[in-house]
């Protein structure tokens, strides 16, 4: 049965008709049923390369004939079957492909009956195996590659006897724990070259060797799901959350690198794992519910965020979207709905949606502050962009001064407020972002002396760690010094306690780093620092 519904409109500027295409027909799936007979359930897909689309959750047969046990590959035509599958209890909560091998985690007894491979089964193109450690011992939520290594969450402690914190790392060959989590993982993602894990306790960005920290300000509930813009470099984090910090942000925020940006309340149902896509340069999310009281029913659709706001794409979901993935340039919506607009469902829809000209573009302006103070008739304002890979960057300084790189630094000689433009071309395409800063004077009984101040930055270059010694350090001030790599992200903010400090470097990549000297939430001083 093949279900097609087209939504489309006009644009009279032009007569542009903009379309998006549901459809219900996968050739080759016909039914999808789960170990108690009902409707199978889908919780994870993976894109192998757009040949295979790895799906994964609970159901027991394909086709209501073939045994497959909640794991099966699809290659647009026809299913690839792995053995017998899972057990007959499985749920499948992701799979990954790598090096050569399916990885397949979360709940069930064993693939196929092998031994060791219990809540985490490989498929090495044969036969299933286990880890070379031994089996988890509680439940395997996530994969991610980071820097070439594969990271595996969840809720175990132990591969086999060797103790892990809920998360390890995969280089192909070896196992490493990489740190400790008190409660489960269900997020990961690589993001401006970083480690990011998500769960019951928020957000952690990775320090290497097996340390962790805390983002600035939290969702105020648990992190299901992560998303990244690779060419807008952001960080989209779903999950089933209200606020971040004093902001409404309903199951979705973004982080840019330097600061949260809360998404309002549009978003009204949780974002589950595995239930986002970044498609055609916008944020998709199976949420979005609106109660019926009349029939005591929540009906739940697909939402887009283009960047600044809301809309809802539509769809008519009976029960819970658990998984999306992009295949061959149309999303895949999976989850355990059985019925879609109201017909049949096998659990599994289709949404091609046309493209959407430039917006995929979406440049902002950062800075590690909106005042800044002149000292010696100088205020230097180093400036962020967040598109690394458009053609060409236009600046305007708003006091006449222009400038063309990613990422300058600018000298204001004067106090004053300043509309700052930056006009970013990538093709055909051309956007532009405003922000305003402030110049002012230092002056007022709470005067800073910047001339008192020095930061010394040694050994530099460093092929390691570092220190940050502060000229001037006085204990009643508060002192930051806020570390941003030249990519335009904030590494690491660390709060100065003494004058000299020592700051660990572990993982950061080999590249300059400028490190930001901030007292009383003023800028002082600004040093760069060469890793290599």
């Amino acid at each position: 049965m093949k279900t097609i519904i087209i939504i489309g409109f006009i644009l009279f500027s032009g007569i542009i008709i903009k379309a998006q295409t549901w459809s219900t027909d996968f050739v080759g799936i016909d039914s999808l049923w789960n170990p108690l007979g009902g409707r199978g359930e889908v919780y994870t897909m993976h894109n192998y390369k757009d040949s295979i689309l790895f799906i994964g959750g609970n159901f027991k047969n394909v086709n209501n004939e073939l045994d497959v046990y909640s794991i099966i590959g699809w290659n647009g035509d026809t299913i690839t079957r792995y053995e017998n599958g899972l057990d007959q209890w499985a749920v499948v909560s992701d799979v990954y492909y790598y090096k050569d091998k399916l990885y397949v985690g979360d709940y069930f007894l064993s693939a196929s009956g092998h031994p060791n491979t219990q809540n985490l089964a490989i498929w090495n193109g044969t036969t299933w195996e286990g880890t070379s450690l031994g089996q988890p011992t509680s439940d395997v939520y996530e994969f991610a590659e980071f820097q070439g290594n594969m990271v595996v969450g969840g809720n175990f402690e132990h591969f086999g006897t060797t103790p892990f914190g809920r998360i390890a790392l995969f280089d192909g060959t070896n196992w490493y724990n990489i740190g400790y989590f008190g409660m489960w993982i269900k997020a990961l993602a690589e993001f401006n070259g970083e480690l990011y894990a998500g769960g019951y306790s928020g957000v952690r960005r990775y320090l290497g060797g097996t340390s962790w920290e805390y983002l600035p300000t939290q969702p105020n509930e648990f992190v299901f799901e992560f998303q990244v813009d690779t060419f807008n470099t952001f960080l989209y984090v779903g999950g089933q959350f209200t606020y971040i910090g004093s902001e409404i942000s309903h199951a979705v925020a973004m982080w840019d690198g330097f600061k949260w940006k809360a998404m309002g309340d549009f978003c009204g149902a949780t974002v589950f794992p595995q239930a986002a896509v970044i498609y055609k340069g916008d944020l998709y999310v199976g949420g979005g519910y609106l109660y019926d009281d009349i029939n005591d029913e929540y009906h739940l659709w697909i939402n887009r965020w283009n960047g600044e706001q809301w809309d809802s794409i539509g769809g008519d979901f009976s029960s819970a979207i658990t998984a999306m993935e992009i295949f061959r340039d149309t999303i895949y919506i999976g989850g355990t709905f059985d019925t879609f607009n109201g017909a049949r469902s096998k659990g599994l829809v289709k949404l091609a949606m046309p493209d959407n000209g430039c917006d995929y573009i979406k440049p902002r302006i950062n800075t590690l502050a909106d005042t800044f103070y002149l000292s010696s008739s100088q205020a230097e304002v180093q400036f962020y962009n967040n598109n690394p890979y458009v053609d060409s960057w236009l600046w305007d300084f708003g006091d006449s001064e222009t400038d063309n790189v990613k990422d300058p630094v600018h000298i204001y000689t004067d106090t004053g407020i300043y509309n700052v433009s930056l006009m970013v071309t990538h093709g055909a395409c051309t956007k532009t972002v405003n922000r305003t800063i402030i110049v002012e004077n230092n002056t007022g009984s709470n005067d800073i002396n910047f001339g008192k101040f020095d930061l010394k930055l040694y050994p530099n270059p460093s092929d390691g760690n570092f220190y940050a010694e502060i000229k001037g350090f006085d204990r009643e001030k508060s002192i930051e010094l806020k570390i941003i790599g030249l990519n335009g992200h904030l590494k690491t903010t660390i709060h100065v306690i003494s004058e000299k400090t020592l700051i660990n470097t572990g993982s950061w990549a080999k590249e300059t780093y400028i490190c930001n000297l901030v007292m009383d939430g003023k800028m002082i001083k600004t040093e760069k620092i060469i890793i290599q």
